[in-house]
């Protein structure tokens, strides 16, 4: 850069704008009810979830804890005030058949909003969110894979377990940026996700999520309730890129991309960070 170069500007924050209807005293409200309202209900619902992994001696795949998951986590989001999730493209999911679905990260509330596409599939997560009362819990108890962040040994179980669920016959959900995005741009991928699909030779399924940022931000713990959107993407087929994980992340990061791009009205996701400077898998 010439001395004389102004300093390169930040990446503008893209998503769509704050949609939040409420006052800031109807948000001091809905948050006010809100919080006690999810510990609650979260420590309640530690009971049927108990009862639904007893059932697991007859229900080995462990379906009927997933449903009741799926239905305890949606509703926080489908189903609050002001709030709701638009799920679009459901059937391109690879469903009955093992798949690696991706989604880009923006919010801790990503979790909820994904749940409400009904996706039978395991997460795979740091090993800290095991540890938290009730949520924890239900992590362990639907057998999903913990990972802790730069231990070689766990990474090496966490890649036998993957190896091995996607050998079962079930899918697995993976956040490749590895953490929430600040500004709404997508942050370059980690390449553990796709290793495990060209290992396996099976699809990764692309999610988009758009609006889970402005509902709850990060470091922020006001929630802002608004309308989000999931779009399941086509599956892409590693054998297109010849089993290459590097080609298979970069173009799966280039199609999610665009697809934010023209979902927040034609602005670029993307570029801004580009996909060669992904780090190193896990």
């Amino acid at each position: 850069m010439a001395a004389n170069s102004p300093p390169e500007a930040p990446p503008p924050e893209l998503g769509g704008g704050d949609a939040c209807q409420l006052s800031p005293l109807g948000l001091a409200a809905f948050n006010a009810a809100f919080w006690p309202y999810l510990v609650g209900t979260s420590a309640l619902a530690f009971f049927p979830m108990v009862g639904c992994f007893a059932l697991s001696v007859f229900d080995k795949e462990r379906t009927i804890l997933r449903r009741f998951t799926e239905e305890w986590g949606a509703h926080y989001l489908e189903r609050a005030p002001g709030a709701g999730v638009t799920v679009v493209g459901r059937e391109r999911a690879p469903i009955g058949q093992p798949a690696i679905y991706v989604s880009n990260h923006e919010s801790m509330v990503d979790i909820l909003a994904i749940f409400s596409a009904r996706l039978p599939a395991l997460w795979v997560s740091k090993v800290e969110n095991f540890y938290t009362p009730v949520l924890g819990w239900n992590m362990y108890l639907n057998g999903y894979i913990s990972l802790k962040r730069g231990y070689l040994p766990s990474i090496m179980k966490m890649v036998r377990n993957c190896i091995k669920t996607l050998d079962s016959g079930r899918s697995l959900i993976v956040f490749p940026e590895g953490t929430r995005s600040e500004d709404g741009n997508l942050r370059p991928f980690y390449r553990g996700a796709f290793m495990l699909a060209a290992r396996a030779k099976v699809p990764v399924v692309p999610i988009i999520l758009d609006g889970t940022r402005n509902v709850l931000r990060k470091r922020s713990m006001t929630v802002r309730p608004q309308h989000v959107t999931l779009k399941v993407l086509d599956p892409i087929d590693p054998k297109v890129v010849d089993y290459d994980s590097h080609r298979l992340r970069d173009l799966t990061r280039s199609v999610m991309a665009d697809e934010l791009a023209a979902l927040r009205g034609g602005r670029t996701a993307g570029a801004l960070r580009p996909a060669s400077t992904a780090p190193a898998a896990p």
